[in-house]
């Protein structure tokens, strides 16, 4: 019987050691299915942001005012480091009054970079001494830096010069040739012999001179020439002008030169200008009007010389000229008004009339 006991104990004893074995041997095989754990993923390191001394500007110690006197132009040099990105850029240019701004932009290539900058001013400035300040801000990668400058700078007047597209014969024979200039100069500047010229097949030479009136206004101005080779004839031309003022002891100057048309003289010249196409009016409550019509041509006289006479209920109005082709009058209240548009060339040849009704009733 005992021994009976003890080989029921020994079973009993071997059966739990080999359970203990499985299981050591399925933990450790689990073990060996498991994929090992990643490694940390190493944390970037951010990218500093360039100094300010890395990010360099310039401004222009001159800008070039707009006759207007409403727009400054001056140039900005930029220098910012490769791999960012341009955010924005703005220049401030102050005077007695608060002055105006101008927004610019540009790119970052390690290299300068110009950028012409058109300031606004409402209340003008005056040609002279300004305060200019400049501020820069880029970006990369979220992050921002930005830079900024000031200095002293001079406005300078701009000058522009616009010949017209068509010229006209005068005199017998091609003697001669007259052309229309508009002109602009800022207040402030004076106005310095100019020029202006017309050449045709390299043998036709003339030219005039004249002082343009600085003010801020474009205006028109018509100038005639003298042959002073072979007689000019229709056809293409080449016209070129230089107009000169002055500020503070220096010149500047503004030039033009296109192709224009000389067209025959207006001596002897019979055919009326073509009618004015597409006018209109339109009227406001105190009588009002406003009218627009298209430029008429004309075989001898340049459109732009061309003279539009405006007619009010059969009276004459307002002559029309430089190149316009609009008009403000007054209608007649209470009344059905008929107005009417004639083009005039420089024979005094005059078009058809273009009419239009107004109803004041």
């Amino acid at each position: 019987m005992r021994r009976l006991t003890n080989a029921v104990a020994i079973t009993a004893y071997l059966a739990t050691l080999l359970a203990l074995l499985l299981m050591v041997a399925g933990t450790a095989s689990t073990a060996a299915k498991k994929p090992p754990k990643p490694a940390p993923t190493p944390t970037p390191t951010p990218t500093a942001p360039p100094s300010s001394g890395s990010i360099t500007i310039a401004i222009a110690p001159t800008g070039t005012l707009e006759p207007s006197r409403q727009y400054a132009n001056v140039d900005v040099t930029v220098t910012c480091p490769q791999g960012w990105s341009w955010t924005r850029g703005s220049l401030y240019v102050r005077q007695a009054d608060p002055g105006g701004a101008g927004s610019f932009s540009s790119s970052c290539t390690g290299v300068p970079q110009v950028a012409h900058v058109r300031a606004v001013n409402g209340n003008k400035w005056v040609l002279g001494s300004a305060t200019a300040t400049a501020y820069v801000t880029i970006g990369r990668n979220g992050q921002e830096a930005s830079a900024n400058t000031s200095r002293t700078i001079q406005l300078v007047p701009g000058v522009t010069a616009r010949i017209a597209d068509q010229g006209q014969l005068t005199g017998n024979g091609g003697a001669g040739v007259s052309i229309a200039l508009a002109v602009a100069c800022p207040s402030g500047a004076t106005g310095a012999s100019s020029s202006v010229s017309v050449s045709q097949d390299g043998t036709a030479q003339g030219s005039a001179s004249f002082t343009p009136t600085c003010d801020g206004t474009t205006r028109t101005v018509v100038l005639s020439m003298a042959t002073t080779g072979a007689p000019f004839h229709t056809g293409t031309a080449v016209g070129s002008a230089s107009v000169s003022v002055t500020f503070n002891g220096q010149g500047f100057t503004g030039l033009d030169s296109r192709q224009v048309t000389l067209l025959e003289s207006s001596t002897g010249d019979t055919t009326p200008p073509t009618t004015p196409t597409g006018l209109t009016a339109n009227t406001f409550g105190d009588t009002e009007t406003w009218l627009d019509w298209g430029a008429s041509t004309d075989n001898a006289t340049p459109t732009g010389l061309i003279v539009y006479e405006v007619y009010l209920n059969g009276r004459f109005d307002q002559p029309i000229g430089g190149g316009y082709t609009q008009a403000i009058l007054y209608a007649d209240a209470g009344v059905l008004n008929t107005i009417e548009v004639f083009a005039v060339d420089g024979a005094g040849n005059r078009s058809a009339p273009a009419s239009v009704q107004v109803d004041m009733r």
